[in-house]
């Protein structure tokens, strides 16, 4: 935090990131209030995820050929402008499930197009020797605001309403729409680079694809709680809305306690088992979150489940990292690590939504909890000396 083009993007990055929790508690709350069909709801998340699906190796790859800059002005101008119009929307009243869903669908592909290329901004700022603190510091950050942003959201909508909540998110990309416009890049550096066969082959050899499999698995069966939580706390528990934002709060509650557990939990050496692991308990969440009588349990699951996903979540992403580092495009290799992930979130939601709509809400959960801890349970078993 010495350097201060560091300190700039990382209090930017801290206030979008925070505006972001607090969209996603705004947005599940005011779909829940216009329909209350459990497909329709999972819509919601469905829409966020599938634009990383088709859009996150294409930005990668221009990310690579030295347009990241462009890139995240872009994308991040657009997420400023579908965030303000839906802000104006819900204080109009006009606000459809059509168009809620189209501006979240419009905010997944700037997140999309964002990603590849933000994840690679980080080691540019510092030098080469401050590389790990610098990512340290900076996920620092986001498990804060996954603590703070819907315990603020929560309170926003129970005090002001959720257009106020909408209209602080869009505002929340300015810092980093100036940033990166003021950004100073070394032009002379950037050099094209073509996309060879050899990435493509090594990419997904046998071995890889394995990884890719697994990824897609495990997260269209996590993909279950994000799209069912707010027909499970807002609907079935009625839950108000603080309360309703205290389940996000408790999600990033957990997640920060694996943060500071991380040295412990995330070893090099230990990648598997505690992969296997963070499957176990985000299981458990989920399996606790369509069974909970009281919404006590609702905070527990959620709690449970945010120690799973941030290393389930982190572990992935390390390991993806580790298969492409021979590869010269960085941002592009990373864009195939969120088209997998993306893609089992988006495809399970769906399905998930399906299938609670079809019977239940608990069903579903069961039924996935019960998928993802016999990955888990497989993984460990496997792996254990």
């Amino acid at each position: 935090m010495k350097i201060s083009i560091y300190r700039s993007f990382w209090i930017c990055a801290f206030l979008s990131n925070l505006g972001t929790w607090i969209q996603d508690v705004a947005a599940s709350w005011v779909m829940t209030h216009l329909n209350t069909s459990p497909l329709v709801i999972s819509l919601l998340s469905f829409s966020n995820s599938l634009p990383v699906l088709f859009l996150s190796i294409p930005a990668g790859l221009i990310a690579d050929q030295g347009h990241r800059r462009k890139v995240l002005l872009f994308a991040q101008s657009m997420m400023f402008f579908a965030a303000g119009l839906l802000a104006y929307l819900v204080w109009q009243g006009q606000v459809t499930v059509a168009s809620l869903l189209s501006l979240s669908l419009i905010m997944g592909c700037g997140f999309a197009l964002t990603n590849p290329a933000f994840q690679s901004v980080l080691t540019d700022l510092v030098p080469n020797q401050m590389h790990t603190s610098a990512v340290m510091v900076y996920y620092m950050g986001i498990n804060l605001t996954r603590v703070l942003g819907p315990t603020v959201g929560g309170g926003i909508l129970s005090s002001v309403g959720p257009s106020s909540a909408f209209l602080i998110n869009s505002v929340s990309f300015l810092g980093l729409i100036i940033f990166f416009w003021i950004w100073p890049v070394n032009t002379g550096l950037e050099q094209t680079k073509k996309l060879e066969t050899l990435d493509w082959r090594f990419l997904f050899s046998f071995h890889n694809a394995k990884l890719w499999v697994e990824i897609f698995c495990v997260t269209f069966f996590a993909s279950s709680l994000w799209a069912l939580y707010p027909t499970r706390g807002r609907l079935e528990m009625e839950l108000n809305s603080f309360q309703y934002g205290m389940l996000l709060g408790s999600f990033g509650l957990g997640a920060c306690l694996s943060a500071i557990l991380s040295e412990k939990v995330m070893l090099p050496g230990k990648t598997k088992k505690s992969l296997a692991g963070s499957y176990v308990i985000y299981a458990v969440g989920v399996g606790l979150l369509g069974f909970a009588p009281h919404y006590g349990f609702l905070y527990v699951a959620m709690f449970l489940a945010g120690i799973g996903w941030l290393v389930l979540s982190t572990l992935m992403n390390m390991s993806s990292r580790q298969i492409t580092g021979k590869s010269h495009l960085k941002a592009t290799m990373l864009g195939v690590f969120l088209a997998v992930f993306y893609a089992g979130m988006a495809i399970g939601s769906v399905s998930w939504g399906a299938v609670a709509r079809l019977s239940a809400t608990t069903t579903a959960l069961y039924i996935a909890s019960l998928g993802l801890a016999l990955i888990g349970i497989t993984k460990l078993y496997r792996n254990w000396d």
